[in-house]
């Protein structure tokens, strides 16, 4: 993912070029983490460097052509007002408006905003990083491999059954494996293959409560079959169908709880794609770990959310953990985790059907633990009827941070009504 940030420039504006590259130099360094970074003049050729994302910033006017035709050779453009107030000192600032830039800046996003929908503005510097990691996220995502393990579960009945129109929605690849294949990628597991595992849960793990130590072999034997059979179809993110895996003699809940905690992966469970794609967007907008769940409401306006996949790391250190067997079935190993009470959270569900993705914050809060699946966080949504009135399905996924307008952006750069 190469990043580059291209200033343009009219030479009438700028007699003294001394000064044009004071001014250029001066912004350049308050705007790190682009991969290259080059100032264009009139009198120079439209060379640019190869790349996925522009930063586009007019020091000028009269070059609004070159910024239109420059923009066209990226899969993102975003418009940067270096000339804001605050952006720059005031002397740049002021060269900048003697020179046009504010008009031209608005010129360009016109027709920009206009002629694709991957254009963004940023009006900050702290703003254009946001669009940045959006733009970044959106290019990770577009043509990504998504990969679903089995079939769908009978009683998702909220995302869609025809996988095509999430390749038509997101332009993503979407690939199927039998659960046969993970099945026999488990049986073939040795048990050397499984120790990284298996060290890495115990070691973690505060207790042990109704799994026997062969029982956590066998889910970690099967959290080895799952990370080989993402890599082997190189898929950034999955959707399982876990119940119909129970017949092997355990669960994926260890194995998904790996991936979405230790990789640049995810899983969704119950082979529901809404939630491993928006499992694949969130998952990119984030440093932390994300928490597919499930709700139960209660009267008192917060929602109980519950699975057996939980992450340990959500918040940047590990979180108490008890290893338990699968709520529903009793079979397998699952982690119950103690998830940080008064964490900022932002949910998100993507539906594939609507072409839609809901955006909620939040706080976690104390709340009776309920018997439901083993790990369970209670949350305190910001607008607690909205998030009734846009609900999307039953699984909600959660980030340990609030990412809500980073959230909103990609949704609108895939196209996607953002509720």
């Amino acid at each position: 993912m190469k990043k580059v940030c291209i200033f343009f420039a009219a030479n009438r504006y700028w007699p003294k070029r001394e000064r044009l590259e004071s001014v250029y130099n001066e912004i350049r360094e308050s705007l790190p983490g682009f991969d290259e970074y080059k100032l264009i003049t009139d009198s120079d050729g439209l060379i640019l460097p190869d790349g996925d994302i522009i930063a586009a910033v007019p020091l000028s006017g009269a070059v609004q052509k070159r910024i239109l035709d420059a923009c066209e050779k990226y899969r993102c453009a975003i418009l940067y007002g270096a000339y804001i107030r605050g952006n720059a000192c005031d002397a740049a600032c002021d060269d900048m408006m003697r020179a046009n830039a504010a008009p031209t800046f608005m010129d360009v996003w016109a027709v920009l905003k206009r002629s694709r929908n991957t254009a963004m503005i940023a009006l900050s510097a702290s703003d254009l990083s946001e669009k940045i990691a959006a733009a970044s996220a959106y290019c990770e995502i577009n043509g990504a491999n998504v990969l679903l393990i089995g079939h769908t579960e009978p009683w998702v009945v909220s995302t869609p059954r025809e996988n095509k129109r999430f390749s038509k929605l997101l332009s993503v690849n979407m690939l199927h494996a039998e659960q046969d294949e993970l099945a026999q990628l488990y049986y073939d597991t040795k048990k050397e293959d499984a120790e990284p595992y298996y060290r890495h849960f115990t070691s973690l793990a505060s207790g042990i409560k109704e799994p026997s130590d062969e029982d956590i072999w066998n889910a970690c034997k099967m959290a080895h079959a799952l990370v080989t059979l993402l890599k082997k179809y190189d898929a950034k993110t999955a959707a399982i169908a876990c119940f119909d895996l129970l017949k092997v003699g355990t669960s994926a809940c260890l194995g998904v709880s790996f991936v979405n905690d230790m990789t640049d992966m995810s899983i969704a469970c119950e082979g529901d794609l809404d939630s491993a794609i928006t499992m694949l967007i969130m998952k990119n907008l984030t440093c932390g770990k994300l928490f597919m769940a499930n709700p139960a409401l209660r009267l008192d306006g917060t929602v109980n959310f519950s699975h057996c996949t939980a992450p340990i790391c959500c918040c940047g250190e590990n979180s108490p953990c008890i290893l338990r067997s699968h709520h529903e079935s009793g079979i397998g190993v699952s982690p119950q985790i103690d998830l940080p009470i008064g964490q900022r959270i932002t949910a998100c569900r993507l539906s594939g059907v609507e072409g839609i993705f809901t955006v909620h914050g939040g706080m976690t809060v104390e709340g009776a633990y309920e018997p439901v699946c083993r790990t369970q966080i209670n949350v305190k949504f910001d607008d607690f009827d909205h998030y009734l009135e846009t609900s999307l399905g039953c699984h909600q996924v959660f980030a340990f941070e609030n990412i809500e307008s980073k959230a909103k952006t990609i949704a609108n750069l895939l196209g996607l009504k953002t509720l």
